[in-house]
């Protein structure tokens, strides 16, 4: 039975509230924030590009369970496919990708024949060729392979899917690789969408993160794809890099805005040399404090929406016509882990080292190191290392956090009634929301909860409260910046 009655959200002090603790910081003396922002900015959270995020994910789910999750996917139902790529010619100081820096293209095309046994493997076993809503290429820089490469791997899509009806084919490209014959090729292959690494134009920051790529080259590549007939291009941006500065970032925004993109990205960078040994180079040059990256983010952000973007979510900017406004305006937006979309097919099949399928409403997830992946599909016929099984408690809290990482905002009554549970099942998460309540962070109208500041990441932060595995001290997080 749903809670019908407001129940008072539990007072600050409430001792076994998750999610705060009175001897942080940011706190003070009698349990009040010091500032609103220091209740978000500078904390841990996921970024929510699946819940549960794959932090969660064990070694309990094996190939044969995958295997068997594909053999009873009904026939009708329409899938997206993620293609993971994970080479570049070289390796970005600031990058966070599952990527291997290589000069040997022979290692590139032996991971190929690798990738297409997996979707060969994939037809056979869903049956009939799959109807496919979406396909995109991720890495790494799928750019990297060449037009030979490219003209096989869309031979083996055509051949066992059916891609007749797919809506998009998107790309992630290193604008440096782009050529003339590739663009074509490109477009050929029915390449419609593609994302372009930028992330900033100052020389200054380029050389700081190892990735020297003018303003001239770029403007050249988004002139060589369009004149292809490839005329959706994204930009991937980045702020809280080294040596940025709100100067900088302002004349990087305006810069951006000269080349007519048709969204834009604007990604908080997530230093986490634990986990990625090669961006310590960076502590080299001052990193921005967290203070700074909400300025160079906000810089950015008003330069945008003032030239027309509509703000998509906590990063993403589109003009009003584009399908991820409308799908923000009608409520569809979703968010996977290739970031914001409107695509609704409910399977998500991942092809390629750590990619990553969502099936059945459960998790699966491929052997991260190429030599890994291919080893696995070997000995396993699949390639899976990992994933979740899912409860329905995780399908109501995914809701939750999707529809707050999408619209920043989320009526927990009618969520919970719409996945047959009660609101008891959120009691700790609606205690801790209290102190974002009582700061003036969080709106609460009944259990409708909305996000009141234009700082958008910090929804990260009001997410995380729902999310019953998530724990700041144990579970691997950037800072919400």
């Amino acid at each position: 039975m749903i809670a019908s009655q407001t129940r008072p959200f539990a007072p600050l002090n409430e001792p076994d509230a998750p999610g705060l603790d009175l001897d942080d910081p940011y706190i003070g003396p009698l349990g009040e924030p010091k500032t609103i922002e220091s209740l978000w900015l500078g904390r841990a959270a996921p970024r929510y590009t699946s819940y549960p995020s794959a932090t969660s994910f064990h070694e309990g789910i094996t190939a044969q369970d995958y295997a068997s999750a594909l053999a009873v996917l009904p026939q009708e139902e329409p899938v997206s496919l993620y293609l993971h790529i994970p080479f570049c010619q070289s390796l970005c100081l600031y990058c966070g990708c599952n990527s291997t820096a290589t000069q040997k293209y022979e290692r590139v095309s032996h991971y190929m024949d690798y990738l297409h046994r997996e979707l060969e493997l994939i037809a056979r076993s869903a049956g009939t060729p799959r109807k496919v809503r979406q396909v995109h290429f991720g890495g790494g820089s799928p750019n990297i392979l060449s037009e030979k490469n490219l003209g096989l791997l869309f031979g083996i899509l055509a051949r066992h899917y059916d891609l007749g009806a797919c809506e998009e084919v998107s790309m992630e490209l290193d604008p440096r690789l782009i050529t003339k014959a590739q663009a074509r090729v490109l477009a050929l292959l029915g390449v419609n969408r593609v994302s372009l690494g930028i992330q900033d134009f100052d020389p200054e920051v380029q050389y700081a993160i190892g990735r020297a790529q003018s303003y001239e080259r770029v403007r050249e590549a988004c002139d060589t794809l369009r004149q292809a007939g490839i005329y959706a291009i994204n930009f991937d941006m980045m702020y809280g890099l080294p040596r940025q500065t709100p100067q900088s970032i302002e004349l990087t925004a305006q810069e951006a805005l000269t080349l007519h993109p048709s969204r834009l990205a604007l990604f908080s960078y997530a230093h986490m040399p634990t986990f990625k040994p090669h961006q310590k180079a960076l502590e080299a040059s001052v990193l921005p404090d967290p203070q700074t990256c909400l300025t160079l983010e906000q810089t950015a952000r008003q330069i945008f929406v003032q030239a027309g973007f509509c703000e998509i979510g906590i990063d993403h900017f589109a003009h009003s016509t584009d399908p991820l406004s409308l799908a923000a305006k009608e409520k569809t937006l979703r968010r996977n882990f290739q970031g914001y979309t409107a695509n609704q097919a409910p399977t998500l099949l991942g092809i390629g080292a750590s990619a990553i399928s969502f099936l059945g409403g459960n998790y699966y997830q491929n052997a991260r190191k190429d030599s890994s992946y291919e080893n696995a599909l070997r000995q396993n016929g699949f390639a899976t290392a990992r994933g979740l099984r899912t409860s329905g408690e995780d399908h109501l809290r995914a809701a939750i956090i999707e529809q707050l990482m999408c619209h920043m905002t989320v009526n927990l009554e009618t969520t919970c009634r719409q996945h047959d549970f009660s609101l008891t099942v959120l009691r700790p998460s609606l205690e801790a929301l209290e102190p974002f309540i009582q700061s003036g962070l969080i709106a609460k109208d009944g259990y409708k909860i909305t996000l009141t500041t234009p700082h958008r990441m910090a929804v990260r932060v009001i997410a995380s409260l729902f999310d019953r595995y998530f724990d700041p001290a144990k579970t691997p997080a950037s800072k919400v910046v």
